[in-house]
């Protein structure tokens, strides 16, 4: 368990629903701190008599959404000033972000649904959807019904399987510290056919 997860939990049962949006609302906008982690022990201590899991399922569901729905406007808004600002104007003007851009928008369900499950594919698909302003209304749907599925799966592990939450969760980690590195490298090295593919569609 990592220390910034030590410290949110131990707070857990003392600010019990507010913390669990807070950290969910940050996760899902700017922060990648453990929201699947807090939440499987919010669920877990449900099962114990200490939360309600209906709250429980609602508050992260409404943290999630607010946070993803935050990010996606200050990226649609003031996304484009900032990073021309900072230096990054190349990047945001490159053939590769602009094909990534068509991408997100031309089939937005799975990529946005899929990108609900882990906190880093959750922040850049909000940012890439609100820099290349995709239709609100097409964002929202998809980004509600991926939320409110990772709440339940990650709420569910914990309510049911109670004090193995942790080692349930450890295996997610160990899962993602696999996957993330190989899709590093993989990208890495054919970033060149990972490009014509994208530009296909």
């Amino acid at each position: 368990m990592s220390f910034i997860q030590q410290v949110i939990l131990s707070y857990l049962l003392l600010y019990k629903y507010t913390l669990l949006f807070s950290v969910t609302f940050l996760a899902a906008f700017a922060l990648p701190v453990p929201s699947a982690s807090t939440l499987m022990a919010a669920a877990a201590f449900s099962s114990q008599g200490y939360f309600n899991i209906v709250f429980v399922f609602i508050i992260a569901s409404l943290g999630n959404i607010l946070g993803d729905n935050f990010g996606y406007w200050l990226a649609r808004l003031y996304g484009k000033p900032v990073l021309y600002y900072i230096g990054l104007g190349k990047t945001v003007d490159s053939e590769l972000f602009r094909a990534v851009e068509r991408r997100i928008n031309h089939r937005p369900g799975l990529i946005i649904f899929f990108s609900r499950f882990e906190v880093i594919a959750t922040l850049s698909v909000n940012i890439i959807s609100g820099l290349g302003k995709m239709p609100y209304f097409r964002f929202l749907p998809y980004e509600i019904i991926g939320e409110v599925a990772q709440v339940f799966m990650y709420g569910g592990i914990g309510y049911f399987f109670g004090n193995n939450w942790q080692s349930i969760n450890d295996s997610i980690g160990q899962f993602w510290l696999i996957i993330t590195p190989t899709a590093a490298l993989l990208i890495f090295l054919f970033w060149k056919k990972i490009f014509r593919w994208i530009i296909k569609f």
